[in-house]
């Protein structure tokens, strides 16, 4: 086990009161972060200084956020009100350079960005029998370029683009479906090239190209092997590790975080305040390397960690939660001394105003 230190920590000018949903590289060295005052932050990652409010209600409800292009200063945020909007950082102006509207105004839970295509896409509530996966060119942000209107029948609560084939998105839904669609296909039922039912999704993505993690809002955990329409060949059967939350010692999982150095499973414990960053390996078969677990100590106190960001440049970890804090993370000296050779801080890398941590989203 390692151990992290808390080298600072910010409210961000919060008022008291409020807590912080979900962080997100805003550019080299910067963060953004909303929050349930619905406020857009942007703050610098070097001590946590220098907030400033990009918009002091960027929805009416906000509940995603996302980097469209870290690089490029551009943010994507959703919202209750039915919008998606792209925030360009270099401008300066307090609105969005962008904004996209779901059919009747349903809420938006999910976002996901593809820069590379001008896409983005938005997973919504179940609205009048319909829960829709809508995508937009935010070039021709007026109208959106493709929608999935049959394939959930609940709220979707999470949205990814394949990493490396870009026409593919997988969607997650409190229904208990995982979705994943090949968008090149307009016909919905023809789209749909893979479905894996799993129990209501809090969490679902892409641990490569072809594997697919889907975590439930009751911890349940599961790895399955994404399925190729054009192979015949007989694919491996899922992982299942159950309940979570008894054989790693957590009371909830804040997030699954994949970077260089494989995928780490966020695990937090309210009462003994502490989140633990545990490894999630494939060799010889999938399995939680316990041993070599990273623990932040103290964590977020007892309430949730909502958002975890690995930073590979700065090799620092950063945390926000339902304490209204943001904080930074770096080894431990003593540690870094005496396992030095294998102390990488693990690399790389969300919600609405109700408090409960077992809520859908």
């Amino acid at each position: 086990m390692h151990t992290l230190k808390a080298t600072a920590s910010s409210s961000l000018s919060l008022a008291e009161g409020h807590y912080i949903y979900s962080i997100a590289p805003s550019s080299p060295g910067s963060f953004a972060a909303i929050s349930s005052d619905d406020s857009l932050r942007v703050f610098d990652a070097n001590g946590l200084s220098h907030a400033s409010v990009v918009a002091a209600s960027a929805h009416e409800g906000v509940t995603s956020l996302k980097s469209y292009d870290a690089g490029q200063q551009v943010l994507a945020t959703a919202g209750r009100d039915g919008k998606v909007k792209l925030w360009d950082l270099r401008s300066g102006r307090k609105s969005a350079a962008v904004e996209m509207e779901t059919s009747k105004q349903a809420p938006v839970l999910s976002i996901a960005c593809c820069p590379e295509t001008n896409g983005i896409v938005a997973g919504t509530e179940l609205v009048s029998f319909q829960a829709i996966v809508a995508f937009w060119d935010t070039r021709s942000p007026g109208q959106t370029s493709l929608q999935y209107v049959e394939s959930h029948n609940d709220d979707v609560t999470e949205l990814q683009y394949h990493p490396v084939r870009r026409n593919l998105v997988l969607s997650g839904s409190t229904d208990g479906l995982v979705n994943i669609y090949n968008t090149t296909i307009a016909d919905e039922d023809d789209a749909l090239v893979q479905v894996i039912n799993h129990g209501s999704v809090h969490h679902a993505g892409f641990l490569g190209e072809r594997t697919i993690y889907a975590l439930s809002h009751d911890e349940d955990f599961s790895i399955h092997p994404a399925t190729d329409p054009d192979e015949s060949t007989q694919e491996p059967e899922p992982v299942q590790f159950g309940d979570l939350r008894q054989p790693l010692g957590c009371e909830y999982i804040a997030q699954l975080c994949v970077g260089s150095q494989g995928p780490y499973i966020a695990a937090g414990n309210k009462q003994e305040t502490r989140l633990d960053l545990i490894p999630l390996v494939s060799t010889p078969s999938w399995r939680f390397d316990q041993d070599s677990l990273w623990r932040l100590p103290g964590a977020h106190g007892e309430e949730v960690v909502r958002s975890v960001y690995l930073d590979e440049q700065t090799q620092s970890v950063f945390t926000c939660g339902e304490d209204g804090f943001v904080r930074a993370w770096k080894p431990d000296s003593e540690a870094q001394g005496t396992a030095q050779a294998d102390t990488k801080v693990p690399r790389k890398d969300k919600k609405t105003k109700e408090r409960g941590r077992y809520k859908p989203y």
